[in-house]
């Protein structure tokens, strides 16, 4: 293997890392990728009532494959685990804005992660591991309507701040810290029909620039923009024996404008990846606890890694 083929290897694979956490990865090429995708399911787009509350998001994630431009699994021997517990913490006030309950939140990210890759003639290109604490995410500002007892619609403008441990030498660190802040604003929107429940939750995300990312290819530290995205999680799922609800969840990412390095721009390296799979809520009596399990299965990945990842999701209305 020669040393340009080589660079070339690690500069796909540093592009591609970035959906580890269901779709999160490390701060090189590919989109910025802060949000992690498939985390929202049923009834997303219904605000609770006034009170405060905690959800609380856990997840296992397993990548084995690396999707290259064409969407074809490159040749390197890819493997990335995240372990994440998110606790994330909602004030729903008393208070009413254009006709909605005004709310605020904020997610508090811990992980521990591994990303490993061999070349084809087994050389190491990448061994990394790390632990602590990611961006935070936050919003003072969330709206929720309720439009009679069928249609709910939230608003909201998540702000990711780069207050992780990032590390510009280790990869696994930039997977939940990506040191650049991520403006996404973000409609939630959900119909219940009966026992039926369909909801989706849209988001599109504006990074600014992180400027000190590691250019794999040079062994310089650059700027890096990444590019804006769009992605949407999804659930459908149907209430049953009066405290359950079973049904389908997913979600689909597209990268839609070009990463810069130093003003450049970065040509075909733009991100794509959608998952599916069940989900099943126990929700006992309708009380003040939750809990909903899911397996998504993802696939159309490129620029990505991709995977497999499990989640448990917590809520307590205090």
């Amino acid at each position: 293997m020669t040393n340009r083929t080589a660079r070339s290897i690690r500069v796909a694979v540093a592009a591609g890392l970035l959906s580890v956490l269901a779709a999160a990865a490390p701060c090189w090429a590919g989109g910025g990728q802060h949000y992690p995708n498939g985390a929202e399911d049923f009834v997303v787009g219904a605000l609770p009532p006034p009170g405060l509350y905690l959800k609380n998001y856990m997840l296992y994630a397993s990548k084995d494959e690396l999707r290259d431009n064409d969407g074809d699994k490159a040749g390197v021997d890819f493997d990335a685990t995240v372990i994440a517990d998110i606790p994330r913490i909602i004030w729903v006030s008393p208070y009413k804005f254009l006709g909605g309950s005004w709310a605020m939140h904020a997610f508090l990210p811990l992980y521990k992660t591994d990303v490993s890759v061999d070349a084809p003639d087994g050389t190491e290109l990448v061994d990394s591991d790390s632990s602590g604490l990611g961006d935070i995410i936050f919003s003072p500002f969330v709206l929720g309507w309720h439009f009679g007892p069928s249609f709910h619609v939230v608003f909201a403008l998540d702000m990711f701040a780069p207050t992780g441990n990032y590390d510009k030498k280790e990869a696994a660190s930039q997977i939940l810290s990506r040191n650049n802040w991520t403006f996404e604003p973000v409609l939630a929107m959900t119909y219940l029909a009966g026992p039926m429940d369909f909801s989706i939750k849209l988001m599109y995300d504006f990074n600014t620039t992180n400027d000190e990312y590691l250019n794999p290819a040079t062994g310089e530290t650059v700027d890096l923009e990444p590019g804006q995205e769009f992605h949407f999680d999804w659930a459908m799922g149907y209430a049953f024996l009066n405290s359950f609800r079973a049904g389908a969840t997913g979600f689909f990412y597209w990268q839609t404008t070009d990463d810069k390095i130093d003003g450049e721009t970065v040509d075909d390296n733009r991100s794509a990846l959608a998952a599916i799979g069940p989900a099943l809520k126990w929700w006992p009596d309708k009380g003040r606890f939750s809990a909903t399990a899911k397996y998504l299965w993802e696939y159309n990945g490129k620029n990505m890694p991709q995977g497999e990842s499990a989640w448990l999701n917590i809520i307590w209305a205090f």
